[in-house]
């Protein structure tokens, strides 16, 4: 495909082409051979960089959302080539970056960043390399197809020291007059991504060089469920609010080591208990449950209290539940609800 450049240059050579010939003039048909030969060269030098060219890439399988996800393209061409221009990501979020100069058969790197802007889960795009060639005049593209996926997780916002007292003793299995009971440390195990650095055990670390975790015996009680409202009657732009008051919150018991179970309704009861499949989850749900005062009485069922994200400030109450309810919607009725609320950014915070 020609540049601006180059298609001035194409419309210049034909002009003096034309010209020439009414004029029958040798000079002018020797700069239009000089023309012709510019584009020629610019054709040339576009296309050879991309014959035999191969891409490999390597991109991170999660990213947070607002962050950037870097991804490592790494190209090997049989003749080489200058300025390339390449792009990947996935739709919505693609970048581009420059590789100055490529030599013949020896592999170079280059490194995209395009941002995350919404959580989901997305197939990246196919990797796109453009060549200039020496004159800029033409542009040639490649597309290398790749079947790499990237899950971008909800935002999670740091949570206030006033709603954290707030949530303390649902987290800590205090609420509805039950105590936890201690846990036994019976061993390490090997470090898992995902477990809290609180639980590392240095000496056993230093001593096999690697990091290990010290392993308690599960408490018999149950932890709290997080329970994350999917009615489908609300929009995509609510449920977003309340995905990332839902991974906020989960966070925090993550942090503080608490054993929480995130609960919702996808085609029926859902529950998770791992971090990673929690936030996997938390990632692509979309609204397709049942109104919440259909859900509660089913997820309640498995005992324990109940910490509840819903999307609307009409949340049922049942016994041992926490609601988190959407701030916009109690701005008109100050002082209607004393206890938490979220933002659409995902703040959850004391109203």
């Amino acid at each position: 495909m020609p540049t601006r450049e180059g298609t001035a240059v194409a419309v210049l050579a034909a002009a003096i082409f034309l010209l020439a010939t009414n004029l029958m003039s040798g000079l002018m048909f020797v700069l239009d051979a000089l023309l012709i030969s510019l584009l020629c060269v610019g054709i040339t030098t576009s296309l050879l960089p991309l014959r035999g060219l191969r891409a490999a890439r390597q991109a991170p399988a999660r990213a947070a959302e607002g962050a950037d996800a870097p991804i490592e393209i790494a190209l090997t061409a049989a003749r080489g080539g200058r300025f390339l221009s390449v792009e990947d990501g996935w739709p919505g979020a693609r970048a581009r970056g420059l590789m100055p100069h490529l030599l013949p058969g020896v592999p170079a790197a280059v490194t995209v960043t395009p941002r995350a802007v919404r959580r989901g889960h997305y197939r990246l795009g196919p990797t796109e390399i453009a060549s200039r060639g020496m004159l800029g005049l033409f542009v040639a593209r490649r597309r290398i197809a790749g079947s790499d996926r990237i899950i971008i997780w909800p935002r999670m916002r740091p949570v206030p020291s006033q709603v954290l007292s707030y949530l303390a003793p649902a987290l800590d299995g205090q609420q509805a007059g039950r105590t936890r009971e201690p846990e036994d440390f019976y061993g390490v195990r090997d470090y898992q991504a995902g477990d809290s650095l609180t639980r590392v055990h240095w000496r056993s670390s230093i001593r096999r060089g690697a990091l290990v975790v010290r392993e308690f015996e599960r408490p018999r009680t149950p932890g709290a469920t997080l329970v994350i409202d999917l009615d489908r009657r609300q929009s995509p732009v609510r449920l977003d609010g309340a995905v990332r008051a839902a991974a906020s919150v989960l966070r925090v018991a993550r942090d503080r080591g608490s054993e929480m179970v995130l609960a919702g309704w996808d085609e029926g009861p859902v529950e998770h208990r791992q971090w990673e499949a929690a936030m996997d989850w938390l990632a692509g749900v979309v609204p397709c449950g049942p109104p919440l005062p259909e859900v509660l009485p089913v997820l309640a069922a498995s005992g324990g209290h109940m910490i509840v994200v819903s999307s609307t400030p009409t949340a049922p109450a049942v016994m041992g539940m926490t609601p988190i309810l959407p701030a916009e919607d109690l701005v008109s009725a100050p002082g209607a609800y004393t206890g938490l609320v979220y933002t659409d950014d995902g703040t959850v915070q004391a109203w």
